[in-house]
């Protein structure tokens, strides 16, 4: 697949099929793509849990649903009113997040999201490379001792992401996104400028 491509393509993958199993190979693949992203002084400070145990991952989706159901009304309070997809997409993760066939989860002692975001993105595209879908969430913070204590997390690493992966059920394309001239200023905040 063309990067332009994948970069276009990939989005957020909430609606994943259960029971089509990842392949260790494929995650493999995913996590040398995360290893390459740059981290602040190359210091390397992600690490990468993966969870395939059936009974973990139900306990940390229970714990993400409950994050979810006590932040969901802000969500919906930022529409207009009208039934939104992305929030009923929302609403599947939290309800399904458990039955994901694998979670990863980047974590660091110290470090900043600087040196782990990046990583998260690679990992995106390689898993959209390999017809697989993510989507990044960190809802689960809200609950974070709970999700570290069924993980066996040490108390001094900080969890960044959850992150489901799988082979979606919907189908790949473009997310809407506002004009980049909108979104983009010049030399000041506010100041735009168009295409030539």
């Amino acid at each position: 697949m063309e990067l332009s491509e994948a970069i276009r393509t990939t989005r957020a993958m909430r609606r994943l099929d259960p029971d089509r199993p990842v392949s260790d190979e494929d995650l493999w693949s995913i996590l040398e793509a995360a290893s390459r992203a740059p981290s602040g002084g190359n210091r390397q400070v992600a690490r990468w849990l993966v969870v395939r145990d059936p009974e973990r991952r139900a306990k940390i989706g229970r714990l993400y649903g409950e994050a979810w159901g006590s932040v969901r009304q802000v969500y919906a309070d930022q529409g207009d009113g009208a039934p939104s997809p992305i929030l009923a997409s929302a609403d599947h993760l939290a309800a399904h997040m458990g039955e994901a066939p694998a979670i990863l989860i980047p974590c660091s002692r110290g470090g900043d999201p600087a040196s782990i975001y990046p990583g998260c993105q690679n990992a995106f595209l390689k898993a959209r490379e390999l017809g697989l879908g993510t989507a990044l969430t960190t809802v689960h913070r809200l609950k974070e001792a709970e999700v570290k204590a069924v993980l066996d997390i040490p108390e001094d690493v900080q969890t960044w992401a959850m992150i489901p992966v799988g082979y979606p059920l919907g189908r790949w394309g473009e997310a809407m996104r506002r004009p980049v001239e909108e979104t983009t200023y010049w030399d000041a905040y506010g100041e735009r400028r168009s295409r030539s």
